[in-house]
């Protein structure tokens, strides 16, 4: 028996409901806007004219073979420290993806390397999301 049953404290169908519909709402939230801001930040931030619609494409796809591991990894942890973990580890780790995208266009180096090793630490997040 767990802590929150043996002090009586139980969430509500109204708090159920509203946890998980605001997950949902945060998870496709972060993945929509980084899925339609790519291609402004290739062009505007980054100067790419050429091969935009390939590079987007390459990301995407990045994203969804990243997910592919993450997702079940993802699964079996939060079957073991819980849902709630999960998903506040999942959102750091989709900020610092966020966060990463921003310095992007920084620095010396192969901003295509760093333009996917950010995607994939969005994935991994997004993942647990």
């Amino acid at each position: 028996m767990d802590l929150r049953t043996r002090l009586g404290i139980t969430a509500s169908t109204p708090q159920l409901a509203t946890y998980l519909l605001s997950t949902s709402l945060f998870s496709i939230s972060f993945l929509v806007f980084l899925n339609a801001s790519i291609s402004f930040l290739l062009t505007s931030r980054l100067g790419l004219r050429h091969d935009v619609g390939n590079k987007v494409g390459t990301l995407g796809f990045v994203d969804e073979l990243v997910a592919l591991v993450a997702c079940p990894a993802w699964g079996v942890l939060s079957d073991r420290v819980g849902v709630r973990w999960v998903s506040v580890v999942g959102y750091a780790i989709v900020g610092l993806g966020l966060w990463g995208f921003v310095w992007i266009g920084e620095g010396e180096g192969n901003v295509w390397a760093r333009l996917v090793v950010a995607r994939m630490g969005f994935a991994v997040g997004g993942a647990a999301t």
